[in-house]
């Protein structure tokens, strides 16, 4: 697939009504590609934790009762939605400190991922990018083995792409976007 024809057609996958199974080694050779590529500073500050099918209901059951502790229809909800996945990838970033290194670290971040879900999509790999508030969460960050000087900052959602046909392209707003320097 072009480049050009993987930015216009990827799109969110987030049907995971059903039980699905992707190709683990392409995932992580996709992990391992999208880190080669340029980003913001070459600073790599991410790290990526893999959960493989087998274990995702084992880690839906950690992280909901931090997440969802006194609401177990949340709970079983997240481990029916989860469950049905074909993996999970939590994404790291390693902070810093100094206020430009911090936003340079989240400008390579958002570059990874982007190249990632444009290589799984490439792949035949189905994605969404999860951010949700319980990522911030002490005893979520723990379950992913975040350090004190990390940050988690998403989930990626793995997929296939049988249900691709349903997701339509969303009209963009920022057409007209650049401006002349005067």
């Amino acid at each position: 697939m072009q480049l050009q024809k993987a930015i216009e057609t990827r799109r969110s996958i987030k049907n995971f009504t059903r039980d699905m199974h992707i190709d683990e080694s392409v995932v992580k050779e996709a992990i391992e590609i999208a880190a080669d590529a340029p980003n913001h500073g070459m600073r790599e500050p991410w790290r990526v934790v893999y959960v493989p099918k087998y274990k995702l209901g084992e880690m839906s059951r950690d992280i909901s009762k931090y997440a969802f502790p006194r609401d177990k229809d949340k709970q079983q909800s997240h481990y029916d939605a989860v469950t049905n996945l074909g993996g999970f990838l939590a994404i790291i970033m390693k902070c810093d400190a100094r206020q430009r290194e911090e936003n340079e670290n989240y400008l390579a971040i958002g570059a990874f991922a982007q190249n990632l879900l444009l290589l799984l999509h490439d792949k035949g790999i189905g994605s969404c990018w999860k951010t949700p508030e319980y990522i911030f969460n002490p005893k979520v960050r723990n379950v992913f083995g975040v350090l004190p000087d990390e940050r988690l900052v998403g989930f990626i959602y793995l997929t296939d792409l049988e249900d691709y046909e349903t997701c339509r392209k969303v009209e963009r707003k920022n057409r007209g976007l650049i401006t002349d320097y005067i």
